[in-house]
């Protein structure tokens, strides 16, 4: 069964479903117009700039694709030629664990532009490398300088990434979808102009089913049947965390005495209150004045009071004429 946004027996040429692109057309009637000038000079001279143009209206051609909705299958995301079907290491932009199996698919400059989700689910992140002027042509998929437009895709059942990579010069890669998007499989969810490379990654337990050489229409073909995978291994494994040691109710004994040492250290400091209200009782004392005025503040001053009943109790202590206990 298959995805119909409209139907087909209505359309007076049903075979026909291309179409081009806004840029090829008007470049291609600026060449048309060109070429008619410079035919009024020399008739070749016409054929000089109108065969630019075709070129560029069929580089900029765009297709309706009807997509299966079979589930667990991986859709070819564009047109073109299987190069190879291997195992390999995901781009690190897909942030997906390996290993994979990849699928790499080459396009021609004529092929359709449209780029399509090879799966249903959510698209989780972009990743973009601009592309360098120099690098017109992608003649190999890992050449230096090419444009290079990364898709996660975190399907239904399993993630799915893409590596679409096109030449620098121009702006040839467009992106129809942001992060986050809900797409279904066969959507189109970018743009490549002038061809280039397509790979796409998948567990390694996917059944493959299509070989090296096969001509793949994009958002139709299917390439993998991933029924029954589950994602387990090819995510990123969720980080481990060592076990905290259990903190202990005491402090080691080292600790408490030094803890103990500071606490002393604290007590003796001359701005506390305590060893303030503790000298003045002393000097009281002294001078025999040890007994406060009813009206004194530091009579009710609760650290002056405990000071005089510490040092109370610490002459009681020291008192000779006090019976020892046997």
């Amino acid at each position: 069964m298959a995805k119909k946004s409209k139907s087909v027996a209505d359309r007076t040429f049903p075979w026909f479903q291309s179409g081009f692109d806004l840029e090829g057309i008007v470049g291609f009637l600026a060449a048309w117009l060109l070429g008619i000038l410079l035919g009024m000079l020399w008739g070749p001279l016409f054929w000089l700039a109108f065969i630019p143009g075709l070129v560029l209206l069929f580089a900029t051609r765009t297709a309706e694709r009807v997509s299966p909705d079979e589930p667990g299958l991986v859709i070819a995301p564009c047109d073109g030629v299987v190069v190879s079907i291997e195992e390999a290491d995901p781009p690190e932009e897909l942030r997906m664990s390996e290993p994979a199996m990849r699928v790499r698919i080459s396009s021609s400059p004529f092929s359709s532009n449209n780029i399509h989700a090879p799966v249903e689910g959510t698209i989780d992140h972009l990743v973009r490398e601009e592309g360098a002027a120099e690098a017109f042509a992608a003649m190999q998929p890992d050449s230096a300088g090419l444009e290079v437009l990364y898709f996660a895709i975190e399907g239904d059942s399993v993630p799915v990434g893409l590596r679409v990579a096109t030449g620098g010069l121009g702006p040839r890669l467009e992106t129809r979808a942001d992060a986050g998007d809900r797409v279904t499989a066969g959507k189109t969810i970018g743009t490549r102009r002038l061809g280039g490379w397509c790979d796409v990654f998948v567990p390694l337990e996917g059944k493959i089913l299509v070989e090296p050489g096969r001509t793949l229409i994009g958002g139709e073909t299917a390439l993998i049947d991933l029924t029954g995978v589950t994602a387990d291994g090819f995510r990123p494994p969720a980080p481990e965390y060592e076990d905290e040691e259990p903190v202990a109710d005491t402090l080691p004994p080292e600790v408490a005495e030094a803890f103990k040492g500071d606490e002393d250290k604290d007590d003796a400091k001359p701005g506390s209150s305590e060893t303030e209200a503790e000298a003045t009782v002393e000097a009281d004392d002294e001078t025999g004045t040890d007994d406060l005025d009813p009206d004194d503040p530091r009579r009710n001053d609760p650290a002056e009071m405990f000071a005089r009943l510490r040092r109370k109790a610490s002459s009681l202590s020291d008192d000779p004429d006090k019976p020892k206990d046997s």
